[in-house]
């Protein structure tokens, strides 16, 4: 049986800030009082363009400042693969997690973050490189 997509993950961050009355500017703002501040230009980029993969620190920020639970944004953001076409992988990985205690589950986005910022370097570094190949 197949399932209805999910829905995109920069119409849910639209959806929710317009249903709460907030622009862009606004979550930046409150996004600021809990630590990092996510740009509101930044904002606008996740709700329009479907390519763009932001950062967990990001996430969080973007969470605190449309006062929703980081856990929703984090799964709306990974969730844009339906749940019967997750890997194993992808589930095990995710059971783990939600054994780990909170400082466990900081220190391992951590790590996800750096090899996800080593993969974007690598895939650039290719493309650059296919570019001056030609």
């Amino acid at each position: 049986m197949d399932r209805a997509s999910p829905e995109p993950f920069g119409d849910y961050v639209r959806r929710t800030r317009r249903s709460k009355n907030l622009s862009c500017a606004d979550v930046s703002r409150r996004s600021a009082r809990f630590g990092k501040r996510i740009a509101g230009g930044y904002v606008n980029r996740i709700e329009n363009d479907p390519h763009l993969k932001p950062s967990v620190d990001r996430l969080v920020a973007l969470a605190r400042g449309l006062d929703v639970s980081v856990e929703d944004v984090l799964a709306r953001a990974i969730g844009s693969v339906p749940l019967s076409e997750r890997t194993d992988d992808e589930l095990r990985l995710l059971a783990k997690f939600r054994e780990l205690p909170p400082q466990r589950r900081k220190a391992l986005l951590t790590i996800i973050d750096a090899l996800y910022s080593q993969e974007l370097n690598s895939i650039f570094l290719r493309a650059v490189t296919e570019q001056e190949n030609r």
